[in-house]
């Protein structure tokens, strides 16, 4: 080794620690930084959104959304407060309607958690739902709901006949010879069910006429009054009844009736309602009326027509004069559900073009969409911005999107329901968005009604995807 560096390594060596210490700073500082860069958190720090809307003793519902980074579907922790006890791990990817309008992602940020088994009602207060990612709880909506209603509707008929032969008709009737009655143990085991649907959801009449059936009245009477809102039927008020039927029915309390009528010219009504008479129609409509106006708080009445070339024109008025005069909540009008036995003739004589439903769209621009519903064919719905149009084949909520990926499309614990007369039950579960295979919903279980020991258990058995 050289001297001269020989001198200066031993200088170097000489050197007291503070120098030392002052020498390195620099570096070390450097060193700390990198360290605690890569203790901390990537990305920006979840911006959390969300609620719970619903809970219950058998569920809690809501939505989770990181503001952030708004494609994350969070995980979820639910879990109890008082005793620690972690009831369920989900994850905030299932579609809710309307989160989307409300600036909420794509809509792909809702939770559905079933308990597995229920709580008692003093085990709610303390239950909580954490954003696993920043063991963020969720607030309480100011308007959480405690209902347990999994059931979006249940669409029973009590009969599987209709006195009516109309050409419009979606059931094909033409093998159809005689009328098969709903009996008592088959309608007690499904009235089991009328706590877990919503208001106005409980069909006792959907495809038949209920009419038919002689026990109607008695049948609606088994319905405790407080639930009689979950109840709505659907008549052509075409067969005679007696007078004390329409008051029965004006203080029946249910949520509404739907009352089906074409045209006030007999000829019109007639034809389009084949096999009624417009005599006894108006005899019938008129008790209705009667009923109705002495009643101080009667059952709400709704009308459906059809629309067609024979009635279109006189369709403005006659909303009108249903509204003003005939005590009606709501008017619908819609088109015909396409179905192969709808004679030919028909359709080329009576199906409206284009033109004719959006001369009838303008002529309804003056009314309300809680007034009137105008239900137009599908192809013409981007030409329809005047009033709400609802697509009820579709269940695709008005400006809606498809979300993205990753997020599940069935609406989780929201259930369709049809019942038959002789208590055949199917459920089905709704699409979010009809886009696979053109379905709105998909059949998932089918059973008699009287061979469900608990609906509660049953409900719970249920997929949610």
């Amino acid at each position: 080794m050289q001297p001269a560096r020989a001198a200066t390594i031993c200088r170097r060596k000489a050197l007291p620690y503070t120098r030392w210490m002052t020498a390195l700073a620099p570096l070390l500082d450097l060193l700390k930084r990198r360290i605690r860069r890569r203790l901390e958190p990537k990305g920006t720090p979840p911006d959390y959104y969300g609620w719970i809307e619903q809970l219950s003793c058998f569920h809690v519902a809501g939505y989770l959304h990181n503001r952030s980074n708004p494609a994350e579907r969070t995980e979820i922790l639910v879990c109890r407060a008082d005793t620690g006890e972690v009831l369920a791990r989900d994850r905030a990817d299932h579609f809710r309607w309307g989160l989307a309008g409300i600036g909420v992602g794509d809509g792909g940020h809702g939770f559905h958690v079933r308990f597995p088994q229920a709580l008692p009602q003093e085990a709610l207060p303390s239950l909580q739902v954490i954003a696993m990612p920043g063991n963020v709880a969720l607030p309480i909506a100011p308007y959480v709901t405690s209902a347990y209603q999994p059931v979006m509707l249940i669409s029973m008929d009590i009969v599987d006949n209709c006195n009516l032969r109309c050409p419009f008709c979606f059931y094909d009737y033409s093998n159809t010879r005689s009328t098969n009655l709903m009996d008592e143990a088959t309608l007690d085991a499904a009235l089991r069910f009328m706590p877990y649907v919503t208001d106005g959801n409980f069909w006792f009449s959907c495809v038949h006429e209920p009419t038919l059936h002689p026990e109607l009245t008695r049948f609606i009477d088994k319905v405790p009054r407080a639930s009689r809102k979950k109840v709505f039927f659907t008549s052509n008020i075409a067969k005679r009844m007696p007078p004390e039927f329409f008051i029965w029915l004006a203080d029946a309390g249910l949520n509404h009736i739907n009352i089906s009528i074409e045209s006030m010219v007999p000829e019109i009504y007639e034809r389009m309602r084949k096999g009624a008479r417009f005599r006894i129609f108006m005899e019938n409509w008129d008790r209705l009326i009667e009923a109705t106006a002495s009643h101080p708080a009667p059952t709400p009445i709704h009308y459906i027509a059809m629309v067609y070339r024979s009635n279109y024109r006189e369709l403005p008025g006659l909303v009108k004069y249903l509204l003003d005069e005939r005590y009606a909540s709501q008017v619908e009008l819609r088109y015909t559900f396409e179905r192969e036995h709808i004679p030919r003739q028909f359709r080329d004589e009576e199906y409206l073009d284009r033109e004719g439903w959006l001369w009838l769209r303008d002529e309804l621009a003056g009314f309300s969409g809680e007034q009137v519903m105008l239900v137009m064919p599908p192809g013409l719905v981007a030409d329809t911005p005047k009033l709400g149009i609802e697509l009820q084949e579709t269940l695709l909520p008005k400006g809606q999107t498809r979300p993205q990926d990753g997020v599940r499309h069935f609406l989780p614990g929201r259930y369709q329901c049809s019942l038959s007369w002789d208590g055949t039950l199917k459920v089905n579960r709704y699409w979010a968005h009809p886009y696979e295979g053109g379905r709105a919903n998909e059949l998932i279980t089918e059973v008699n009604v009287k061979d469900i020991a608990d609906p509660v258990a049953f409900l719970g058995g249920l997929p949610l995807l």
